[in-house]
């Protein structure tokens, strides 16, 4: 809990005080001191030890991370659904959570809830920590009366998005270390070992192949210019940033990648599974469609399918049916379509939209389980080829010198 040192004086006799004193804010901190002490301060402020710790957690944990807003949200909904207040639910999260940036919001946005704001205009003020979405979904639970079952089902949905989340770094982690060690391995090879047995090939005055040739020139160039090539990745990688960061850029690199040969499924899936989750667990809460949507629109990564979302929405103003708008984009799978009619036609748009999700969720565990089977033997065989080219084109012509000399 956060320390403030206080200068004020005492109500009944007018001495001054001066002290520390535990609070969640500044706010509480002047009223326990009034009601406790029966001191009236006349300036307070956060301790300098706690603004330096503060300043340190800074660089330690400067955001909150889905998993810490799920576990928060978990332990809300259960306050919530026991009956407790508000402000002590607030007060108990405010403890418990570790997260300093986390815990900041939660005594700003309690100390809010006494001054009469409600819960979602509170939680808005801190879009880094708790999105549109979550603000929505609370404004809708606050208004119908529901606010435990829609604190559950947000941390239903939050806990799956990490969860999703973590599975796709898992499968990307093994490939990525593969590509670390070939990397290495093939710069120690070029950097070391060409070298050395180039100067063996010089003092045999050997005639090398082509491909033996144009190895140790490249093994040249990358000792005397390999801060050209360093310099050419960083540029490259800046470019690629500035213009994935342009909106023309942004949505060519989302069309192509809709269109890959192995990642091109994969990502459709995830972003149709993200689409149809949210918007389930939007509609589910009582947020009304148009806002659902737009609110969907934001959350679903890819651009292009973004830009149907929007489509979409305009369409549902004009009354027409989300169903169409999606068929007419020729962005979606069928399934998708067919199933987002059916719950139209039916009124149960909600439930088919989640099933939409479950079952894409399934198949992007089943495709990217199949890409990781697919990527671990091709990894092997790249790496060991490159590797076993360098080295044959190196002892090819220590062969050829070995039979001369016999």
């Amino acid at each position: 809990m956060p320390q403030f040192a206080y200068t004020g004086f005492d109500a009944a006799t007018g001495a001054q005080k001066r002290g520390k004193v535990e609070a969640d804010s500044i706010k509480a901190a002047r009223q326990k001191l009034r009601q406790r002490d029966g001191i009236m301060v006349s300036t307070i402020g956060e301790e300098q030890v706690a603004t330096k710790a503060k300043t340190k957690s800074r660089f330690t944990s400067s955001r909150v991370s889905q998993q810490d807003v799920a576990i928060m949200t978990r332990q809300f909904a259960t306050l919530q659904t026991a009956s407790v207040p508000l402000d002590e639910s607030l007060r108990a999260l405010t403890q418990q959570v570790e997260n300093p940036v986390l815990k900041n919001a939660l005594a700003s946005v309690k100390d809010q809830i006494s001054e009469g704001k409600s819960l979602a205009e509170a939680l808005s003020a801190y879009p880094g920590v708790f999105d549109r979405l979550y603000v929505n979904m609370v404004k809708a639970g606050e208004s119908s009366g529901t606010l435990a079952l829609v604190l559950e089902r947000l941390a239903d949905f939050i806990e799956y998005q990490v969860k999703i989340r973590g599975q796709i770094v898992s499968a990307m982690t093994y490939p990525a270390v593969m590509i670390v060690a070939s990397s290495s391995i093939i710069a120690f090879l070029f950097v070391s070992v060409v070298p050395k047995l180039q100067k063996v090939f010089v003092s045999l005055k050997v005639q090398l192949p082509w491909y033996t040739e144009l190895l140790i020139r490249t093994s040249e160039f990358l000792q005397s210019y390999w801060w050209l090539v360093g310099a050419g990745m960083v540029f490259l990688y800046f470019a690629f940033k500035y213009w994935v960061g342009t909106e023309a850029g942004r949505r060519k690199f989302d069309e192509i990648s809709l269109k890959l040969p192995v990642f091109g499924p994969i990502i459709l899936r995830t972003n149709v599974s993200r689409f149809t989750r949210t918007l389930s667990t939007l509609l589910n809460s009582g947020v009304p469609i148009i806002a659902a949507l737009e609110i969907t629109r934001n959350v679903v990564p890819n651009s292009v399918l973004a830009g149907v979302l929007d489509e979409a929405k305009i369409a549902v103003q004009e009354g027409k049916s989300l169903s169409n708008t999606i068929e007419r984009s020729e962005q979606f799978p069928p399934l998708v379509t067919h199933m987002i009619m059916t719950g139209e036609k039916t009124g149960q748009l909600e439930a088919m939209l989640g099933h939409v999700a479950t079952a894409y969720d399934a198949e992007v565990e089943r495709k990217v389980s199949s890409m990781i089977a697919l990527i671990e033997p091709a990894m092997v065989i790249v790496m060991s080829g490159s590797a076993g080219g360098i080295l044959a084109a190196l002892m090819i012509p220590m062969l050829s010198v070995m039979n001369r000399v016999r």
